[in-house]
């Protein structure tokens, strides 16, 4: 009985000093967007948050909100040729997550596709952040090969309309331009930064109502094989 115990002791102290190889931690993207969206005021995590982004290779169509019914999808409209407006994938921020989705049917109901998370996602500062930050792995967008351009609209909102026959004006939105009908044009070729200013679309606060929506400043870094 004392041989059999000994032995079961030392198979439970070898079991306990094993030691598994590490496993190797996840592949960085070597293809990303980085991308600062700076607010009026500080973030309310109930409202919503969205950077769209349209793939066609048409810099004169890109993503614009939905201001008026049908509401598109609720905040942005998917497409609508008359418009010149296209959204292909979006990213959703709320209650402090975020979320990467790819529309498939660019008809209502607008079906969506869950991609995953962004592969990060910052509030800065701490405390009182005005500012998101969200880096996106561009090949979770583009497995097979990357657009030689996108087009980018940052679209934040209140509340999400869904009814078609609400006929009440949104009052609670921003996006780039003046009017929240304007977007940018941003080539994917190589590593290089653009900020809020450089081109055609300078965007600043005081055009939104709501200052937690009202988008202040933005960058947008493209990060190619690093």
């Amino acid at each position: 009985m004392a041989q059999r115990f000994w032995l079961l002791a030392l198979l439970v102290g070898m079991a306990g000093c094993a030691k598994f190889p590490e496993q190797p931690p996840a592949p960085v993207s070597r293809d990303r967007l980085v991308i600062t969206l700076t607010y009026a005021a500080p973030i309310n995590p109930a409202f919503f948050y969205y950077i769209a982004v349209d793939d066609d290779g048409d810099p004169l169509t890109g993503p614009l909100p939905a201001l008026t019914r049908p509401w598109g999808n609720g905040w942005g409209v998917p497409l609508d040729e008359r418009l010149g407006s296209r959204i292909h994938f979006f990213v959703e921020i709320n209650r402090q997550s975020a979320q990467v989705f790819r529309i498939e049917v660019f008809e209502p109901p607008f079906t969506v596709r869950l991609l995953g998370p962004p592969l990060d996602l910052a509030f800065i500062p701490q405390n009182q952040p005005n500012q998101i930050r969200v880096t996106i792995d561009l090949r979770q967008l583009f497995p097979d090969q990357l657009p030689e351009r996108v087009e980018l609209n940052f679209i934040s909102v209140d509340e999400l309309k869904t009814d078609p026959y609400d006929n009440t004006p949104r009052t609670g939105f921003d996006a780039l331009g003046l009017t929240g009908n304007e977007f940018i044009s941003i080539p994917l070729h190589s590593t290089q930064t653009f900020r809020n200013g450089q081109g055609a679309v300078s965007e600043g606060s005081g055009d939104s109502r709501v200052d937690a929506l009202d988008l202040a400043d933005w960058e947008v870094r493209v990060v190619r094989g690093e």
